[in-house]
């Protein structure tokens, strides 16, 4: 008699991503018409080099990339809470840092934007993005240049994960 094991089945250090919105032909290049964003070889791209060769050598159809559904639709992957009196203080400053951590990570994977930021009362930020990983990387970014307190947390079920930074402006730095 055979004997077999049977495993259990595996758990994900993080919640598995939302399925991404994609047409039937998703390897067919395609221009997203609200970023300009490139899909080609199933991938998509703001480099305006390829953005030219595929225009050039295939007519591209128009297609919406999907972090452009999820900021049609509102519904944000990542949300940022920046609270504190040092975010009243340093309002400017910060959010400098915010858009150029946005930047980078465009640069690497367009699909990583800023939905909103909406601003509550004098000493609060609320951000949401498209992706998990920009919330976290915005989070990470702004404990290392100000420090303060973090506090990552994901929901358990679903692909939203909320990030609380917060620092007063009397708390020394480290």
């Amino acid at each position: 008699m055979l004997s077999v094991k049977v495993q259990p089945p595996r758990r994900e250090r993080f919640p598995l991503a939302k399925p991404i919105r994609e047409t039937k032909s998703s390897t067919q290049p395609a221009i997203c018409p609200k970023c300009q964003a490139v899909r080609r070889k199933g991938a998509w791209t703001l480099d305006p080099t390829v953005r030219r060769e595929v225009q050039r050598w295939r007519a591209p159809g128009q297609v919406l990339c999907p972090a452009c559904h999820v900021i049609r639709d509102g519904t944000p992957s990542g949300i940022l809470y920046l609270q504190g009196s040092f975010v009243a203080v340093r309002r400017a400053e910060i959010m400098q840092l915010v858009r150029n951590v946005e930047r980078a990570s465009a640069a690497k994977n367009p699909l990583e934007r800023i939905i909103t930021v909406r601003n509550a009362p004098p000493d609060e930020v609320v951000i949401d993005t498209t992706s998990e990983k920009l919330v976290r990387r915005l989070g990470r970014a702004l404990s290392r240049a100000y420090h303060g307190r973090l506090q990552i947390r994901f929901s358990h079920g679903e692909t939203l994960v909320r990030v609380y930074w917060r620092r007063d402006a009397g708390e020394p730095a480290p």
